[in-house]
């Protein structure tokens, strides 16, 4: 007998699916637990099953479309040519009644730890430049990130410089459009952006026709329809910044014995790639075991101080933000969490992370250090009850009783949920994490 093959209810924080793909197409027969479609979450792609033998009778909507959990996508039966009429008479009804909300299901609950991007950071582009922008003794910053380069853009030494020609400019596709719009070859506009990346302002200040500017084309508005991973984070960034009572802690660390912690690190295990933030998730994870209220969530009747300590890790990726999560980050050496931290942030570039892999965190850090982001604050993961935004590491002057010297300084930001973490708890949190930090000594690496 037919019946609907419904869209899965496959992530804790999922409102709708997108049919990416269909693998099992109109007429074919396919084997119990086949997979029969792709589906795009909130957060993630993944493999819709079916759990019985049969025939694919019909699909019921396109790839593209995108349904809420329950909804009928498909139908399905035991054998090719059995009355589906009733049926799409049905999904036609319901159709119709979704369409005008009558029979919307509700959405899902929330669930811990979907992405909550930072309140003043600015858009994330679609691949954050990563590796190292790793400045030396006599350089400025420190930058760090987790994620590849996009194209041919390389970083180091002193400054960011422009790659070696490989007959490829180098340049936003922004800038392209605006190119070719106001007339200017993009080989000769010197880039000014990471790498000597072409921007939009490089395009718009470059000399054209003789060096005379030409007035500038307007460009038309463009719609960008909400994908559900941005609605998901509009939804949990309204739920933190109302429901939850938050002050922010400041602090300046001393980064000297990070700077060298990592500089002996890369001289003695060159094979082992760790970061700065490698090693920060490792001082938070430690920090965390000695203060349980901030490794807390907030209930209505109880406060849970949580017995594991699984640290997030903010993550931008195309078209909005996700935070894989290092569990038990406090039992294991800084070179594990190098290695998970880069395997998740790759996956999670390529949308093929799981819900178990991105949620349940006790504790978030965002970093913006590697975009030359000083000082921000950012929002709640709930039901976290804290997150930690992190700035770049920068030479500046410093006083001390020989005078005025240079010394490696970063500035982090706690955002704190007032009915769990107090002004004097979440600062005892940060005196800790400042000891771990500034005498990594100390940290079981």
């Amino acid at each position: 007998m037919a019946e609907f093959y419904e869209m899965p209810s496959i992530s804790p924080t999922m409102e709708v699916g997108t049919l990416i793909e269909w693998r099992v197409a109109e007429g074919q027969t396919f084997e119990s637990s086949a997979v029969v479609a792709e589906v795009g979450t909130d957060k993630a792609n993944m493999e819709a099953e079916i759990f019985d033998a049969g025939v694919m009778l019909k699909h019921l909507i396109g790839e593209g479309d995108e349904v809420p959990p329950g909804f009928p996508i498909a139908i399905w039966g035991q054998e090719a040519g059995e009355d589906v009429s009733a049926l799409v008479t049905e999904f036609e009804k319901r159709k119709a009644d979704l369409a005008s909300g009558a029979a919307a299901p509700p959405p899902a609950e929330p669930e811990p730890t979907a992405p909550a991007p930072e309140a003043t950071a600015p858009a994330a582009p679609a691949v954050v430049p990563s590796g190292t922008v790793d400045r030396d003794w006599e350089g400025r910053a420190i930058h760090e990130q987790f994620m590849d380069p996009p194209g041919d853009i390389r970083f180091g030494g002193t400054s960011a410089t422009a790659p070696a020609s490989t007959g490829r400019v180098a340049a936003s596709p922004l800038a392209r459009k605006v190119a070719a719009d106001l007339g200017v070859s993009l080989p000769s506009v010197r880039g000014t952006g990471p790498g000597g990346r072409i921007t939009r302002a490089d395009v718009e200040s470059a000399p054209r026709g003789g060096g005379t500017r030409r007035t500038q084309v307007a460009r038309a508005d463009q719609v960008v329809r909400n994908s559900p991973m941005r609605k998901t984070i509009a939804r949990r960034l309204l739920q933190s910044h109302t429901d939850i009572p938050t002050f922010f802690l400041t602090a300046t660390f001393d980064m000297q014995g990070f700077v060298e912690l990592r500089k002996g690190l890369k001289a003695h295990r060159p094979d082992d790639k760790v970061s700065y933030n490698d090693i920060l998730i490792k001082a938070v994870a430690a920090a965390l075991e000695e203060h349980p209220w901030v490794n807390a969530s907030w209930g209505e009747t109880e406060v849970t101080q949580h017995g594991r300590v699984d640290v997030g890790v903010a993550v931008a990726i195309d078209g909005g933000l996700i935070t894989p999560v290092v569990r038990n980050a406090n039992h294991k050496s800084v070179f594990e969490i190098a290695t998970e931290v880069r395997d998740l942030a790759g996956r999670a570039r390529k949308m093929k992370l799981t819900p178990e892999e991105y949620t349940g965190g006790t504790f978030t850090i965002s970093n913006l250090g590697m975009m030359g982001i000083e000082h921000f604050t950012a929002i709640i993961n709930p039901p976290e009850s804290a997150i930690l935004a992190v700035g770049g590491i920068n030479r500046v002057p410093v006083v001390t009783d020989a005078g005025i010297e240079t010394g490696w300084r970063m500035k982090v930001t706690m955002t704190c949920d007032h009915r769990v973490i107090d002004g004097a708890v979440g600062a005892a949190f940060l005196q800790t994490l400042r000891a771990y930090v500034e005498h990594p000594a100390l940290i079981n690496l």
